[in-house]
């Protein structure tokens, strides 16, 4: 398995995954726009020759928001998402970033599990933000 840079041809891959985790999954056009800002960062996990995971992120002077995370099924629990995060937080830290974002579905046990190992610590909450039902948990890291 090799971690590397996310590159334009893994959108393709990225949305397929995208599609296999979420119920509302971020359209190829929101993946390519985000991919195609000025402040976009991304890692993906790969395993022979196919993309298996990644990490997307926005970021602006000292701070990053984390806007894309996944792993597919078959490769979750391997430490994979571990991994892109542990990669992420070293090039954000040469980047002078000291403070990172991210929003997780209040019943994400497992991410938030993930976020919390990480040392990300809840910070607020938007009611009803996934679909006007669902809370999502506001979450930042100081790096």
């Amino acid at each position: 398995m090799i971690f590397r840079p996310w590159v334009y041809c893994d959108n393709l891959e990225v949305y397929r995954i995208e599609k296999e985790c979420f119920k509302e999954p971020w359209t190829q056009q929101m993946i390519c726009d985000t991919f195609l800002s000025d402040n976009f960062l991304g890692y993906v996990a790969e395993h022979e020759g196919k993309v298996i995971g990644y990490l997307a992120l926005t970021y602006c002077l000292d701070e990053a928001e984390i806007n894309l995370v996944a792993v597919t099924h078959k490769y979750r629990r391997q430490k994979v998402a571990e991994t892109l995060f542990l990669t992420m937080f070293d090039v954000l830290k040469e980047k002078c970033v000291n403070k990172v974002f991210l929003e997780v579905r209040r019943n994400n046990h497992s991410a938030k599990a993930l976020y919390e190992k990480l040392g990300f610590e809840y910070i607020s909450v938007r009611e009803k933000y996934y679909s006007g039902v669902e809370d999502a948990l506001i979450m930042c890291k100081h790096l």
